[in-house]
């Protein structure tokens, strides 16, 4: 099964073709500022609801500036298989 956020519930991942229809990476790759702005805004009203810690916050909004900067230079590497921005970005902050 493919490692996909969508596919817990699917035995199977979808047809290749399916993929790249689906892959909107191609696309949304200029959404990424807003992408992680909008990202940085949920961080930071998830510590003000005293959902996740304050060092927690500045922990992710330190990651998401960092991945800013990578996508500003070109050094970021987008992946097809990440379906679109989003997740691209989610996926590398996980490994900061």
């Amino acid at each position: 099964m493919s490692n996909k956020m969508w596919g817990g519930r699917f035995g199977d991942g979808p047809d290749e073709i399916m993929e790249e229809i689906n892959a909107s990476i191609g696309f949304d790759q200029r959404f990424a500022a807003q992408d992680i702005q909008g990202s940085k805004a949920h961080c930071t009203m998830l510590a003000d609801k005293g959902i996740i810690s304050k060092g927690d916050a500045d922990q992710i909004i330190t990651g998401l500036d960092t991945i800013a900067r990578d996508i500003d230079a070109g050094q970021f590497t987008f992946s097809r298989s990440l379906e679109d921005i989003h997740m691209n970005v989610e996926n590398r902050l996980s490994e900061i």
